[in-house]
């Protein structure tokens, strides 16, 4: 049986709240998470526990900025 590592908690820098704004101000959660030096899952986690609304994959909220999903 394999055994699981156990992992450092991460120490986010910077107030939920404040990754709540950058989100809903269009940025990915993969760059927050770049910002936080964690993953996008973690984000993710967080802004759910704050009860902001998770965009669908491939959203664009400018209207007119490329989105990394649909240049693909």
């Amino acid at each position: 049986m394999l055994r699981r590592r156990w992992r450092q908690p991460v120490k986010i820098t910077i107030e939920p709240e404040e990754l709540a704004r950058r989100y809903q101000d269009g940025a990915s959660l993969e760059d927050l998470g770049v910002l936080c030096q964690c993953s996008g899952m973690r984000i993710r986690a967080i802004l759910a526990a704050l009860g902001v609304e998770i965009r669908p994959r491939g959203f664009n909220p400018g209207g007119n900025r490329s989105n990394k999903f649909l240049r693909r």
